[in-house]
Parts: structure tokens; sequence; C-alpha cells
């Protein structure tokens, strides 16, 4: 397969959510059962190999078929592939009847050659668009206020107002830690008060806390880990979403629910990486905090 260096393309959220959005459509390979019935009883047995390739893959793939000389089963693809509508494209990709493990043997291999081929498509796209497994991208669109237009600056370390043309329709915004739903991941350290209460009913107010203000700014958390001196979550921040925002008001949540003070009111936040132990029992060291701390990352 050739690859021509160069620009990398934006893509668009209409392309996006023909490619893989969060409902499909997705590219698979199914590898099933096919029993054949005559008149009143089971003629035969077939294991049928079937692929489905989402319809941007398919077409782009298709109208960039000469980066694809060397490879013959992808031009094959695209030469025997049935359009079905918005879910993409269909083509058989083998059968043998079944007899005994060698037939079985047999269609598994194809299967595995069929899934190895639409990921080789998938990733020319992906390096096309500079998209990675990672998900280190995200698509920005035009809908939010003009007020509350955020881009994390990784070398300040905060939430700066994005400029405008980071706010085109078909701009695309990375991430270090990684990027899923349209959402930054960061990854949030709260240090415990000295005489915070660890009873029951305090860790039960604040996993309630937690959601409800998680579902106010529309953030996910992947994950809430607590340990002897603080809790890590991990959580999915909306563009538009300052972190410090969604921080703070859980922090008052807290205080405004919990009698006795549950957390410090210094945390640590950071999208570059999951920080080490390292990393945040020099944090903790420092608290509490008389202005800005520099932590390496």
């Amino acid at each position: 397969m050739k690859k021509d260096e160069g620009a990398k393309k934006k893509l668009i959220k209409k392309d996006f959510e023909r490619m893989w959005g969060e409902d499909g459509p997705y590219s698979q390979v199914r590898l099933c059962e096919e029993t054949r019935i005559l008149d009143d009883s089971v003629s035969r047995v077939f294991l049928v190999v079937e692929a489905e390739i989402n319809p941007f893959t398919f077409e782009y793939v298709r109208n960039c078929r000469e980066h694809f000389t060397d490879d013959e089963p992808v031009l094959q693809l695209l030469d025997h592939a049935e359009y079905r509508g918005k879910f993409g494209y269909v083509v058989s990709a083998g059968e043998v009847e079944l007899r005994d493990e060698e037939s079985r043997a047999f269609a598994r291999k194809q299967a595995d050659m069929t899934t190895k081929m639409l990921i080789r498509m998938h990733a020319f796209v992906m390096d096309e668009y500079d998209l990675r497994r990672d998900e280190k991208y995200g698509i920005v669109e035009s809908g939010a206020s003009p007020d509350s237009r955020y881009i994390w600056n990784q070398k300040t370390g905060r939430m700066e107002p994005a400029e405008s043309e980071l706010w085109e329709r078909d701009a695309l915004i990375g991430s270090p830690a990684g990027i899923r739903n349209n959402k930054m991941r960061f990854f949030i350290m709260l240090a415990f008060d000295k005489n915070a209460d660890f009873s029951k009913t305090s860790v039960v107010t604040f996993a309630k806390t937690l959601k409800q203000i998680s579902a106010r700014f529309t953030v996910e958390i992947e994950e809430a880990e607590s340990f002897q001196e603080h809790v890590l979550i991990t959580a999915l921040i909306p563009f538009d979403v300052a972190p410090a925002a969604f921080i703070e008001s859980v922090l008052d949540g807290c205080r405004a629910t919990i009698k006795k003070p549950l957390f410090q009111k210094d945390y640590f936040v950071t999208n570059v990486k999951r920080p080490t132990s390292e990393q945040i029992m020099s944090f903790l060291k420092q608290l509490p905090l008389s202005g800005d701390i520099k932590t390496t990352l």
C-alpha cells in the first residue's frame, strides 16, 4: 500500500458520523452458520463469512484505490461490495460447507484475513486524517457560545479562550491524554481534608454529588479511585467547559452537603497523562498551597 506524505485532511462531523459515529455504522466481519432447508428437512449447513464496511471508509478508499494497487484483496472488495444504504457496503468473503474441523478452520482463516483487510482500510483513512486509535483528536462544532470557547494550553497548564480559527466547523482539537465522544480526558486529584469524615454516609453523599454535578456539566466520569490521602478522578470534559468550573462545583457541592469538610480547597488537574504516585505525593506535601505550583509530568 502506498502513502503520500503531505498535509493532513480535516474531517467534518458529517463524515465522522458516516465513518464510526456513536450509533454506527461500524465496519464488521460476520462468521455464521447458514442452515439450508430442502422440503421438510435440513439439506446442508454452510459456514458463511460476510463483511460490512461503513460508507465513509469504503467510499474514501474507493476514491483512492491507486494507493492499493499492491493490495489485491482490497481491490476485489471494492469491485464486488454492494451498497446497503446508510449503514454502508456488504461483501461476501467466502463460504464453505460444514463437514469437519478443517472446514471450521478454513472459515476462521477467511474471517481473520477479511478483518485484517478492513483494518488496513481503516488505518489508511485514519492516517489520511491524522486520527489514531488512541482517540487523540476530537471534532469541534460551532454551536458553543462565544463566551464559553476554551482550549487547553499545554504550556501554561490551563484552559484559555480559543482563537476564532480554532472554532471552525471542521477544526480538530488534540489532547495528550486523549479525546472520547468529543470530550477531553482529564485526571483530577482531590486531596482529603486532614479532619475529613470517612463515614459511609459522607462517601455516598460525595458519589451522589459527583454524579449530579457531572450531569449538569455533561461530564462523563470514566473512573473514580479512592486512596489513603486523595481521590483520583478520570473525567471526560466537554470542550466548552472549563475544568476548574466543574471541579470547584464538585468541591462546593461537597461542602454544602457534608457536615465536615471532605476535601481541601486545592486540587491537581492535568490532561497530559495519568499522574504518577511520585507526582501525587509531591503535590500533597505542598498542601495547603500559597500560590501556583509547578509539577513535572
